[in-house]
């Protein structure tokens, strides 16, 4: 099972869905845990990034989650 994994402050877990036909699609938590319940957030891969692998599939969610993360912290 995956696990959390900490960075900038925020808690990420990847957590990639299984579809049909051994594809997978690219998905993360985010948690800040010093925020609020709200503070979840899912962050998904667009449809032209489903992989073959759930391998693959984490580790485009973490860099997307990764990058929303840098995101937040510049708004």
């Amino acid at each position: 099972m995956p696990t959390w994994i900490t960075y900038k402050n925020h808690q990420i877990k990847a957590c990639s869905q299984h579809l049909v036909d051994d594809r997978w699609l690219p998905m993360a938590l985010v948690w800040l845990p010093a925020g609020h319940p709200e503070s979840l957030t899912l962050i998904h891969g667009a449809l032209s990034e489903i992989c073959n692998t759930e391998y693959k599939a984490n580790v485009i969610a973490l860099d997307k989650a990764k990058n929303w993360v840098d995101q937040q912290s510049i708004g």
